[in-house]
């Protein structure tokens, strides 16, 4: 929490305040004026006043209507068009469209739907920033917007190498194969959208691990076209190597944890001479690499300690992946197999379950 305020506020309140605030530990003074400003802005306001005013209903016009609402978050995607550094300007968005969507679920479908009719909608919301978490949910369920809207080559590759995604998470092989049945064999150019295409080659190693068919060409292919990609990505803070993490991530999944690693180190390195933050969600897969491969988290005591990481806005996911790495003990506690146990409950990731665990 002390991390996530900061990256929300740029203020900086330490760790045993926020126990005394909580009562989790005996507190002989009242939290500081500066405290309760820090955390009115983490919680959206501007000062505890104007918490109070909301608290006793001082509102001086009536509730807005929910459709107003979510006409104007679709408006949102509609009318702005971003060029540059899209990652950094559309990641608040999106983040706070999905706290409120999970808010008011009534909003969901017709939400989804409608952002799913946007050129913005479906480069952010759905293919750029996808909601892992809810994939097995109101996520999934809405690909199928995304796929009626964008009919394109593009869309379908992505609509469905998504949906196989899941299948795999899910056990779900019959559907898994429908859905990969689907995927047309893109025409593969320079224009081609690298994430999409990171997509579509971690569909087709779903499918060989379940089908327990040889992924040779599947890794030929991902190094062909990682090498076009490289060399016709511009080396700026405005490009983010999405289809190396993508990559990684089936890769390890699916057990090459080797070639995994290799792009791991290919998407830290640009993002390295770029002047990106380096703190990225490659290190999640890299403490995942590590440990899966030496098998000896006690040689990794700096990885508890690391920064918190959003995956996509798929906090769930990214807890389940942690916790089968092996970063807090030698053997994960018994409280952490609880946890894990209920994240795939929720989730409904099961096949994560069978991924080997020291």
């Amino acid at each position: 929490m002390v991390e996530d305020i900061y990256r929300k506020t740029g203020e900086t309140v330490n760790a045993n305040t926020l126990r005394r605030f909580f009562g989790l530990v005996k507190a002989d003074y009242p939290p500081s004026s500066s405290t309760i400003t820090i955390l009115s802005r983490y919680c959206g306001f501007n000062s505890i006043e104007e918490i109070e005013h909301v608290s006793a209903g001082d509102h001086s016009n009536a509730d807005i209507n929910k459709e107003e609402v979510l006409r104007y978050m679709v408006s949102l995607f509609k009318n702005i068009e971003v060029t540059g550094n899209e990652e950094r300007t559309f990641y608040p968005i999106v983040e706070q469209t999905i706290v409120f969507l999970e808010r008011n679920p009534s909003l969901i479908d017709k939400f989804q739907r409608e952002i799913a009719k946007t050129t913005t909608g479906q480069y952010y919301y759905y293919e750029k920033m996808p909601n892992i978490d809810r994939l097995n949910g109101y996520f999934g369920e809405g690909l199928r917007h995304y796929l009626r809207s964008k009919a394109s080559e593009e869309g379908k590759v992505f609509g469905h190498s998504m949906q196989v995604f899941r299948d795999w998470l899910t056990k779900n092989n019959e559907q898994l194969l429908h859905h990969a049945s689907q995927i047309p064999k893109p025409d593969i150019t320079p224009a081609f959208p690298p994430h999409i295409l990171g997509r579509f080659i971690a569909a087709r190693l779903y499918q060989a691990d379940i089908t327990g068919r040889p992924a040779d060409g599947i890794l030929a292919d991902a190094k062909k076209y990682h090498a076009g990609i490289k060399a016709s990505r511009e080396d700026s803070p405005f490009s983010f190597p999405d289809f190396e993490l993508i990559l990684c991530e089936a890769l390890l999944l699916t057990g090459h944890y080797e070639d995994g690693s290799e792009y791991i180190w290919h998407g830290k390195n640009f993002l390295s001479e770029s002047g990106l933050d380096k703190n990225s969600s490659f290190d999640l897969w890299e403490d995942f690499a590590s440990f899966h491969k030496e098998g000896d988290p006690r040689k990794k005591k700096d990885y508890a300690e690391k920064q918190e990481l959003n995956y996509s806005f798929s906090k769930k996911y990214s807890a389940i992946i942690k916790l089968l790495s092996g970063l807090n003990t030698k053997r994960i506690k018994v409280s952490d197999k609880q946890q894990l146990s209920e994240l795939i409950k929720e989730t409904g990731y099961k096949k994560l379950l069978s991924l080997p665990v020291y």
